[in-house]
């Protein structure tokens, strides 16, 4: 069995989102693993799908490669495939945090919302019993990829947060933790709380949350267009929803420009 450790994939972050398993090896470059990656950031995934099945040929227990293939085979579209690996990736490695976060994603783009709900559950017990104090430490993963044109959303949880302010989810392109100020974001404040709360249109029990689209002006500072308004914290499918419909474009902002959507998204 090849040593692994988890590591960010910083260098790859467009296109491998998330957390990943990296090899060290003393012949590091001839690794077939290191190669399938560099041809997958160089925009060849049936290479590396390729490479990545060789080394499964040989060894069809090993979890890196079952991880890899279900990543590539999830870019590719494929998310059965992608997720016959993950599966198999789980039976062996019981709390993998990289393959039950890509599973959370690939159960949601299938809709098997079930499943999906069972590997955040077995995510949070990865991230809680890890021994890397990286991962321990996240507060963090990224649970969604929604296609958009030749590109794609990424949807980051906060699961973590609480308090009077603070932002729940962001929706952008690649990996939002990289700036979570923009993009569409669920957040709630202290001060919409209250002003709600004064109007009686707010139980003193509970939060305002909204969802927001924010972009830089040119000149400085920031646009925010609200799109909805939430009283006491959504879950995940509602707020979902809502955000397909503003990349179909069949909602406007209830105040606020949203001209820079289109802008947003290629980011």
């Amino acid at each position: 069995m090849r040593s692994m450790h988890a590591v960010r994939l910083i260098a790859v972050a467009a296109v491998l989102i998330g957390w990943s398993l990296a090899r060290v090896r003393a012949d590091n470059q001839e690794d077939p693993l290191d190669r399938a990656v560099a041809a997958f950031q160089s925009g060849d995934a049936t290479g590396a799908l390729a490479l990545i099945e060789g080394v499964l040929a040989h060894s069809p227990q090993d979890e890196t490669a079952l991880y890899y293939s279900a990543l590539v085979n999830f870019r590719m579209g494929n998310a059965d495939a992608a997720r016959g690996r993950l599966e198999r990736v789980v039976r062996l490695s019981g709390n993998y945090f990289a393959a039950w976060e890509l599973m959370v994603q690939v159960t949601q783009a299938q809709g098997d919302l079930a499943r999906r709900n069972e590997a955040i559950a077995r995510l949070k017990i990865a991230i809680s019993t890890a021994i890397d104090p990286t991962i321990r430490s996240t507060g963090s993963f990224i649970r969604d990829r929604i296609p958009v044109g030749a590109g794609a959303i990424s949807a980051v949880d906060y699961f973590t947060r609480g308090g009077s302010d603070f932002t729940r989810y962001v929706f952008a392109p690649g990996d939002p933790r990289m700036d979570s100020d923009h993009g569409l974001l669920l957040r709630t404040d202290q001060i919409s709380t209250e002003n709600w709360s004064d109007t009686a249109l707010l139980a003193q029990d509970k939060q305002l949350f909204h969802l927001d689209l924010v972009y830089p002006k040119p000149e400085g500072g920031d646009n925010v267009a609200i799109y909805q308004y939430y009283v006491g914290e959504p879950d995940y499918d509602t707020v979902r929803a809502e955000v397909m419909k503003i990349l179909r474009g069949e909602v406007q902002p209830l105040s606020g420009e949203a001209d820079s959507l289109a802008g947003i998204l290629k980011r």
